[in-house]
């Protein structure tokens, strides 16, 4: 439809005449007309410019380009010139319209040539020009013979306008052998994508996810000025929400102690983020273990044999409390090592009498330093802070994650008042499952991130509610053509494919989370959480729904 404005514009009414006449036509069906199609191309030799009133297409006939000339028309031989005079009588010198026309029909014939697949075929192309408030001359023969009246139409013709302009386009001279071609589906489509298609210009996801990951790196670094405040503190305990820094400034109170030459034991919890500590303290003194993999290799230090222990245990009471006791006793006598810095990361998971244990390997001088999330205590540890008896300070800004990321994490803590520092980000893609069909609809949102969108696989996380042993997305070697890996493993160009659970304290800049229900609210504000820039939740309708997912996010999902 010609937008309102053309219409009232008087410059353009010539234009929006003929526009009109052609559109209610019947005998065009069929035809593809463009308006106001400009162009940029070689013409000449020289790169030129230039625009065409209307470019009527038909598969069976050819294509004529028309150019439109609104007022009283006039052309002087002795200059060359063309003119045109308006209803208040001003004159103007206006473009030869045939030549206009002309050019714009060389210029298109020569993209049809150049990009049409395989060998072209003949293809009929016309020029004309209507003149709808001008009259035909008296003596058609003054027009000469680069102007024939036969590509021109008047005001006389604009009642039937689209049959004349048919009548353009199978015109020839008199005597002409030429054979007509029309342009078929391919040419319509070549003249469609010479003058350009529908085209949405917002940045490809894969620059949006670095812009974003620009901003959360340089907010994350303005964490550290805490230890700043905390240099001749010894004893601390350190809140924080998801996001707030907490593990990043646990590393960094490490590495800054060891280049100090300070004796420092990092500690948390999870085996993949003790992984992840390890490599990026790589290069430093700094001792970075679990606290049961510390417990171990002390009572391996002390000679206790493991193997025996844990034969005479249950399971859980030889991880809870067995492991503990042994690390005390260790402790409580001549302790095979001693350190002047214990970091703990992790810390609503460690229980008080853990603590107590691990203080035990501490020098009498030595700092410890805790951080923790008491809405992250997936594993049930008790309060921690009383083994240390001081006040908390509290991590209030969220760094890590997009405002959109935030809020849909920050819904399961009624509590927090924390507010987000980072981008706005992009949309949460909430993605209805069907059972049976998690696998299927994972994998084709990975492939949409690493085809479409151009995101590393190194980039990715998939992370789910149950545990990863029996998750269905590590029953295959691949996934969407790309090896996967545990969170506790580093492979150049896998995706990581684990649990909630296992991947707590860590992020990536790409999370997609399946296999959801039955989730507790704990899981549910772990992993919502743990994509920096872009999360992608799949489940079925009712998990979506109990995980947060709004009514304007369902109309996006089921748009097309």
């Amino acid at each position: 439809m010609v937008p309102p404005a053309i219409r009232a514009d008087p410059r353009r009414s010539a234009e929006v005449a003929v526009y009109d006449r052609l559109a209610e036509s019947p005998l065009l069906t069929g035809a593809t007309i463009f308006y106001s199609c400009e162009w940029l191309g070689a013409h000449g030799g020289i790169l030129r410019d230039g625009e065409a009133d209307f470019v009527v297409a038909h598969p069976g006939i050819g294509y004529l380009v028309l150019e439109v000339k609104g007022g009283r028309v006039r052309r002087s031989v002795a200059d060359g010139k063309w003119t045109t005079i308006d209803r208040d009588d001003n004159i103007s010198t206006i473009e030869n319209p045939v030549r206009q026309a002309m050019k714009s029909k060389k210029v298109i014939l020569d993209a049809l040539m150049r990009n049409w697949p395989g060998r072209p075929p003949w293809i009929t192309a016309r020029h004309g020009v209507i003149l709808p408030h001008s009259s035909s001359p008296a003596d058609p023969k003054k027009l000469g013979a680069a102007t024939p009246i036969e590509i021109f139409a008047f005001r006389e013709d604009m009642g039937s306008l689209a049959a004349r302009v048919l009548q353009m386009m199978v015109w020839s001279p008199d005597g002409a052998r030429e054979k007509m071609g029309g342009l078929g589906s391919v040419g319509i489509g070549l003249l469609e994508d010479f003058y350009g298609r529908d085209v949405d210009f917002s940045p490809r996801l894969q620059h949006v996810l670095r812009d974003s990951e620009a901003r959360i790196d340089a907010l994350t670094g303005t964490q550290l000025r805490y230890l700043d405040f905390l240099a001749s503190t010894r004893i601390a305990l350190i809140e924080g929400g998801a996001g707030t820094g907490k593990t990043v400034l646990a590393a960094e109170r490490a590495r800054r102690a060891a280049r100090e030459g300070r004796r420092v034991l990092l500690l948390c919890f999870n085996r993949p983020l003790a992984t992840a500590l390890a490599g990026e303290l790589a290069g430093s003194s700094a001792a970075v273990a679990t606290f049961h993999e510390f417990c171990g290799r002390m009572c391996l230090a002390a000679g206790i044999d493991l193997d025996a222990v844990r034969r005479a245990c249950e399971p859980a009471h030889f991880w809870q409390e067995k492991l503990p006791e042994l690390l005390t006793d260790i402790g409580l006598g001549d302790p095979p090592e001693r350190y002047d810095d214990i970091i703990v990361d992790e810390g609503q998971d460690f229980r008080a009498a853990w603590i107590e244990a691990v203080r035990l390997f501490l020098e009498d001088e030595g700092s410890l330093f805790i951080f923790r999330d008491d809405f992250q205590n997936l594993y049930r540890g008790d309060d921690a802070a009383a083994a240390v008896k001081v006040a908390p300070m509290r991590l209030t800004e969220n760094v890590r994650n997009t405002q959109k990321i935030f809020r849909a994490g920050n819904r399961f803590r009624s509590d927090c008042a924390d507010r987000c520092l980072g981008p706005e980000g992009a949309d949460i893609r909430w993605v209805a499952s069907a059972p049976g069909r998690t696998a299927r609809s994972v994998e084709r949102e990975v492939s949409r991130l690493l085809t479409t969108e151009a995101v590393s696989p190194d980039d990715i996380a998939v992370l789910c509610g149950c545990a990863a042993e029996a998750s269905i997305m590590r029953r295959e070697p691949m996934l969407a053509g790309r090896p996967w890996t545990g969170a506790d493993e580093c492979v150049d160009g896998a995706i990581v494919v684990d649990s909630i659970m296992r991947f707590k304290g860590l992020d990536r800049p790409v999370v997609i989370l399946c296999e959801i229900e039955g989730c507790a609210e704990e899981a549910a504000y772990v992993g919502l959480t743990r994509a920096k820039s872009l999360l992608v939740v799949t489940g079925s309708e009712t998990a979506l729904e109990d995980w947060g997912r709004t009514a304007a996010a369902i109309e996006a999902v089921s748009a097309p």
